[in-house]
């Protein structure tokens, strides 16, 4: 017997808690498209923020779509049926527009698949104004959209806000007129970036030349601000217990990070940090608060502390160990919180100081200790290796400190998670070359080898062949494209990725005037920056957090 995709669907949409409501009037019809499953798309705030912004402007509605389920998604492909959207079970050629929000990059042959299953092609050059025009935002639309150039009309570059007002006026003005004229009023409006317009030239070892800019695009695309965070939601508008996280108000405490980790890209495209004012939360049973690091906000102890005192939990990602003090996780636990997750990232303090992180040994056994002493007694710790300059002995030292802790805390429980290095763009080091596979796979499987059947420890971790994949769809020009699209029909990215030479995408180190396949997008970062920042690593040399207001140096601040 086959599963009633539709009667799942209202049922889903029945289980939900909202405060927002889509207008089915409005001139412009949005289907919002999250390119995994909704367990995972209702547990993204942005994904929420997004959805409610478009149903709040007066000229647009907005409507939701997802990755089906795995058995849900077997009877889309074996009846054949299209996939549509979960308010009104409309499939998705109807809408003027359907617009991806893309979080990781190991998603982008979903975001092909949702086309494939909806009946849409998936390449911009093969649709007309027939189709929907397909959009698409978030994290790596705005670091690095090449990769999916081919297949997305326009991107929105950086934050929604200040991009949707004006987006759904372009489009309410100019829907109806040939696609043509749609995506060049699309590539007036700051922050929108239509790859069309832009045509990359290559040498003939495929290094890249030139993007020639073709009129009417902007010859940079700068990324979208909103610098007042007082005037837009902080809070998710839907509820529903089949979230990843089950039925929680998610809350955003702040946007970007000062902390400046080397490493880390939304710490780098997401700057200036900005706080915002907190919400009094009295009616939501469980909160949870998001942002880079939630303790650096001066008025989360109190909105905590406050939280617990109504009787409510509130629960916290992950936070940096050096602002684990006594008293927060004292609140931790009282609200709830049953592990403590924070990022070491590398085992030795050498490392550590390559990557702009150098919290010490010291600092996390004292966070540690405050979490026992406070009762929390499951510690989740990540870990990162092939990160620039690690050799064995920083690989081995990972193992060393676990089983220190170990010792030193025999009644918590620990988790210790490890993945592989990738070097994004916009990060300082985007110049460094990936870590190549075999020396990834040999230290993994030593620290495996080490970790494993230790009492009160648990080892998990991410495949080194997953990490390469990642690094070459972050780091990859259109010609990536084929990648993608190859993943999207086979549905794995195995055997797609062995046709690309990895050695030019991942192992080669860049020189400092290369051009890279983001350089026509413009973060607000200065890339001199980012280069003496690399420098800065490679001689083990910190940088202060930052000076919000009296520093120039990066460009984030004017």
């Amino acid at each position: 017997m086959g599963i009633d995709l539709k009667q799942k669907a209202r049922a889903r949409l029945g289980r939900e808690k909202r405060t927002v409501s889509v207008n089915a009037g409005a001139s412009v019809r949005f289907a919002l498209a999250f390119p995994n499953t909704y367990a995972l798309g209702m547990a993204s705030l942005g994904f929420q923020l997004v959805y409610q912004m478009l149903n709040e402007l007066p000229k647009s509605c907005c409507e939701r779509i997802f990755l089906p389920d795995p058995l849900d998604l077997k009877e889309h492909e074996r009846t054949g049926t299209e996939l549509f959207t979960l308010e009104s079970q409309s499939p998705l050629v109807i809408f003027d527009v359907v617009a991806f929000s893309i979080p990781f990059e190991l998603d982008y042959a979903n975001v092909l698949r949702i086309l494939r299953l909806s009946n849409i092609p998936i390449r911009s050059i093969d649709r007309d104004e027939r189709h929907p025009i397909v959009i698409a935002g978030g994290t790596c639309a705005t670091f690095n959209p090449e990769p999916l150039a081919d297949f997305i009309d326009a991107f929105v570059i950086g934050e929604a806000e200040p991009v949707l007002p004006s987006l759904v006026e372009v489009l309410d003005e100019s829907l109806g007129a040939s696609k043509e004229s749609v995506l060049g009023a699309l590539s007036q409006v700051p922050s929108v970036y239509v790859p069309r317009f832009y045509r990359p030239v290559y040498d003939s070892e495929g290094r890249l030349l030139s993007v020639e800019v073709q009129p009417p695009a902007q010859p940079k695309v700068k990324r979208a601000i909103e610098h007042d965070l007082s005037f837009v939601s902080a809070s998710s508008a839907i509820k529903t217990p089949e979230a990843e996280f089950g039925e929680i108000e998610l809350v955003e405490t702040a946007r970007g990070c000062g902390w400046k980790c080397r490493f880390c890209l939304a710490g780098h495209i997401t700057r200036p940090p900005r706080l915002r004012e907190l919400p009094r939360l009295k009616n939501a049973e469980r909160i949870g608060l998001v942002g880079a690091n939630v303790f650096d906000h001066p008025q989360v102890a109190d909105l905590c502390r406050s939280i617990v005192d109504a009787g409510n939990e509130f629960t916290i990602s992950s936070v940096r160990l050096e602002t684990v003090t006594r008293e927060l996780a004292e609140l931790m636990s009282k609200g709830g919180q049953k592990t403590l997750t924070i990022a070491p990232e590398a085992g030795t303090q050498r490392l550590r100081n390559v990557i702009n992180k150098p919290t010490t040994d010291d600092e996390l056994f004292a966070a540690i200790s405050a979490a026992r002493d406070a009762g929390i007694a499951r510690v989740k710790l990540y870990y990162m290796i092939g990160l620039p300059t690690e050799t064995d002995e920083d690989s081995d030292a990972i193992a060393d400190l676990s089983l220190r802790l170990v010792r030193e805390f025999s009644s918590i429980e620990f988790q210790v998670s490890v993945s592989s290095f990738v070097p994004k763009p916009w990060t300082p080091f985007q110049w460094h070359p990936m870590e190549r596979e075999d020396v990834l796979k040999r230290r993994y499987a030593s620290l495996q080898k080490r970790l494993s059947g230790i009492r009160n420890l648990k080892f998990s971790g991410e495949s080194p062949r997953l990490a390469l994949v990642q690094g070459l769809l972050a780091r990859g020009d259109r010609t990536v494209g084929r990648v993608v699209a190859n993943a999207a029909e086979q549905s794995s990215y195995g055997p797609a990725i062995r046709s690309v030479d990895l050695n030019f995408y991942l192992y080669r180190p860049r020189e400092r005037d290369e051009l890279f396949p983001w350089d026509h997008i413009d973060v607000g970062i200065h890339k001199g920056y980012l280069w003496r920042e690399y420098r800065k690593g490679l001689d083990e040399a910190k940088t202060s957090r930052c000076n919000i207001g009296r520093c120039r140096e990066c460009g984030a601040c004017g």
